[in-house]
């Protein structure tokens, strides 16, 4: 009985709920309901969605937008996630095997000294950079992480419109499309479904000065077990310095290595 007591007493102790602190625990509880949301939330919205005093609501969100977790916009007076809960979700994303094994490897790709390598997910709002690597002169640009890429004038924006499900990338690409419809070289519907097609063909999608002129691009996806494109991998340079044709070796060396990384595609692959 003694040495029973011995086993289960530490075991019985340990499952005990731990005291929080209450307060954390609501604000977790109006955090996650904003990123459920997909879009602004107001302070009503919130309230009745959490049961949350709406006087509540308010105190929270403003010691939320001190800290940079949430955001609230000066016209709407809507709520959404903020840059720290940004720079979290980054920093967790970060932590993915398959990323490390990607940026390990994809690296060896970027041959010269001026050219760069970009490693982007799909998130709410689009293709999103989540690893950087390269030459300080395309800060100046707007590269970083954190950057949500051009769906329809980008490498890596129209690889995952390719080969993400129609019913996320459509709305996000008719909304840009919109936006430009009166730019000089927008694509109509038709030429861009060709593209498109072209893209799941052949695994890769390339940008010629889009979306930044002199600047070539080649994207290729990563695939999980799902078949879903997981990260898109995309290098890119000077147009005069970096080789994009079909069958030019960035291109060969781009597809080997998103084959080998996308889950079953070889003895290397990582399942996520």
């Amino acid at each position: 009985m003694v040495a029973r007591e011995r086993i289960e007493g530490p075991v019985a102790r340990g499952a005990k709920e731990q005291r929080g602190i209450h307060a954390m625990e609501v604000g977790g509880t109006l955090l996650r309901h904003l990123a459920d949301a997909g879009e602004p939330v107001t302070m009503a919205a919130l309230s009745a969605a959490t049961n949350v005093p709406l006087n509540q609501v308010f105190t929270y969100m403003v010691s939320l937008v001190r800290t940079g977790l949430v955001r609230r916009d000066a016209l709407t007076h809507s709520y959404e996630p903020g840059p720290l809960s940004l720079n979290l979700g980054l920093s967790a994303l970060a932590q993915l095997p398959l990323l490390h094994e990607t940026v390990r490897r994809a690296t060896d790709l970027v041959s010269e000294a001026n050219q760069g390598l970009l490693v982007a997910i799909w998130a709410d709002r689009g293709p999103t950079v989540i690893r950087y690597v390269g030459p300080d002169i395309y800060m100046h640009t707007g590269l970083h992480v954190g950057l949500v890429m051009s769906i329809a004038h980008s490498s890596t924006g129209r690889l995952f419109a390719a080969f993400m499900p129609k019913e996320e990338v459509g709305p996000l690409l008719d909304r840009e499309i919109s936006k430009r419809s009166k730019a000089a070289g927008t694509q109509s519907t038709e030429v861009l479904d060709d593209m498109l097609l072209d893209i799941r063909q052949k695994r890769l999608a390339r940008t010629m000065g889009l979306p930044i002129p002199g600047i070539d691009s080649l994207s290729a996806p990563i695939f999980n077990r799902a078949g879903k494109a997981e990260l898109a991998v995309t290098v890119f340079g000077p147009s005069e310095a970096i080789d994009v044709s079909w069958d030019g070796s960035v291109a060969q060396r781009l597809s080997v290595l998103t084959s080998e990384l996308s889950a079953g595609g070889g003895s290397s692959a990582i399942h996520v």
